[in-house]
């Protein structure tokens, strides 16, 4: 009985509800050292906001299509869209991105047919014109409500688009869903992509990349000129390149030169600005984001084998971030019960899940990769701040002071921007995930399909050659690649943590036979 009113005890001291504070809607949540736990673990969260992208975003009545495919926002009672430029390049990548990791962990398929829906819009209605200067390729923002895109006469201006997007949506969107589906349409709309990117490539400098951050689709006339998210292009390269699709030797080119761009300029002088379509042309590099940073340190820690300095640079990159855009800012501290959590940019420097989520997934990355128990606790105490931001229904603010400063939600801050993170930092820490469920956390390749069951998990990757990393409420009996039973060795499962490594190198079908 003393042990079990111990254990009662310390349970009790490690969930503490401080009635008195509250994050958005929901109690704060302490434990005995008074710093932040979740709201709701993270998966439950990824949920909700995909619920309520599948079940509770109307039907537009001006043009009979949801929300999501003519809006940015909604309004976070009624879900209807708010009069703000549609921005669907890079929407649509961040929801690709989102639902790629979601169905390996889940099996939804309806998470992949709502995103296939939007990239099959994307390329009916927002594709430029074969006979442009930048031909082919995805338009990046929309007037609120239009059907058609590239018509943003707000802030963008109409029939101009963002090359970054390009690279963006090319791989998170057609080239991942090429490689989830077969359909040639996506892969070759990512082959225009970087076609039209090598195509336009140019020398970089100290104020102006490798391409432009706005151009005049129709005659190439440069809008703007510089933008520090080349990893996005580098991404699309990197991946047609090992495919072997498309203009090679121009992509090789592309992609050496943008790299070596982004090593000589912003990674030396931080100069990290231009990403966010809703922000006018800037007369100055002085609107510095956290997106650009951190979207390459992401890169550098999943492909450390570009970069022989990916520790150094990485670790600089999340220290930038937290010494630019982690501190007090619009009158909300950096460091709420001892959650770091991350402004935006400095045009709009409100503290927002989305990029606090970032942050707190790419120093769980960081943290898995090296080690580092600091960071690990900097991305759980992050991400628990994140949490709070998703409503009972779904909905999702992107901050508080935020809200109060405009109370409609994004579909990128709140949903493809926001769950991803949350699936990132559970496949660098399967123990996040719940022990006594089934999942695959983390995948080097493409998920095709997955089936989850009481007594097996099947699913086919895109790659012959994977490692998969899931966390498993049962001990697996025995493997089997494409029929045959994998080596003992290629398959490690730990009973005390649940985790389950698998290594393929000849087969793409693999079923894990668990103990019932």
């Amino acid at each position: 009985m003393k042990n079990i009113f111990i254990s009662l005890v310390l349970l009790l001291s490690i969930t503490t509800v401080t009635r008195a504070a509250k994050l958005d809607t929901h109690p704060v949540r302490l434990d005995a050292d008074g710093k932040l736990l979740p709201w709701k673990p993270y998966n439950e969260v990824a949920a909700l906001s995909w619920e309520l992208l599948l079940k509770r975003i109307p039907v537009d009545p001006a043009n009979g299509l949801k929300v999501y495919f003519t809006h940015c926002e909604y309004d976070p009672d009624t879900f209807t869209g708010s009069g703000w430029p549609n921005n669907p390049a890079g929407k649509n990548a961040m929801l690709a991105d989102s639902a790629l990791l979601w169905f390996q962990y889940t099996g939804d398929t309806n998470v992949v047919a709502l995103v296939r829906s939007l990239l099959d819009h994307q390329l009916a209605h927002g594709t430029t014109p074969a006979n442009y200067a930048w031909p082919n390729v995805p338009w990046s923002t929309a007037r609120a409500g239009s059907v058609e895109y590239g018509n943003d006469n707000t802030v963008e201006g109409v029939g101009v688009l963002e090359p970054d997007k390009l690279g963006e949506l090319g791989y998170h969107g057609y080239l991942r869903f090429y490689e989830l589906t077969g359909d040639t349409r996506y892969r070759n709309a990512a082959i225009a992509c970087a076609d039209t990117l090598a195509a336009h490539r140019r020398d970089g400098d100290a104020t102006k990349s490798p391409w432009p951050y706005r151009v005049n689709a129709q005659t190439g006339a440069v809008v703007e000129e510089y933008c520090a998210h080349v990893i996005a292009p580098i991404r699309l390269f990197d991946e047609l390149i090992r495919l072997n699709l498309g203009n090679v030797a121009a992509y090789r080119a592309a992609r050496q030169a943008a790299w070596t761009w982004l090593m000589t300029h912003p990674m030396k002088n931080n100069i990290w600005c231009q990403y966010f379509e809703d922000v006018p042309v800037q007369g100055n590099l002085g609107n510095l984001n956290q997106y650009n940073p951190g979207q390459t340190a992401r890169y550098l820690l999943e492909h450390p084998d570009a970069d022989p300095q990916w520790r150094e640079h990485t670790a600089a990159l999340i220290a930038w971030i937290e010494s630019n855009f982690g501190s007090t800012d619009s009158g909300e501290p950096g460091l709420q019960y001892g959650a770091r959590v991350i402004s935006e940019q400095n045009a709009y420097k409100f503290k927002m899940c989305s990029h606090s989520s970032r942050f707190g997934a790419v120093n769980a990355l960081y943290a898995a990769a090296t080690g580092d128990a600091a960071a690990k606790d900097k991305a759980f105490r992050t991400l628990n701040w994140c949490t709070y931001m998703c409503r009972d229904n779904g909905a999702v603010i992107e901050g508080p002071a935020e809200f109060r400063q405009n109370r409609n939600n994004w579909f990128t801050d709140g949903h493809g921007d926001y769950i991803r993170h949350f699936m990132l930092a559970l496949g660098a820490f399967p123990e996040w995930s719940p022990a006594n469920e089934n999942h695959l956390v983390r995948s080097t390749s493409v998920v095709k399909s997955i089936v989850y069951r009481d007594d097996r998990i099947a699913y086919e990757t895109f790659d012959k050659i994977a490692t998969e990393i899931f966390r498993l409420a049962a001990a697996p009996r025995h493997v089997l690649a494409d029929g045959q039973p994998l080596p003992a060795a290629a398959w490690q499962h730990d009973k005390a943590t649940g985790i389950l490594r698998v290594r393929h190198d000849n087969a793409s079908r693999i079923e894990i036979h668990l103990a019932r």
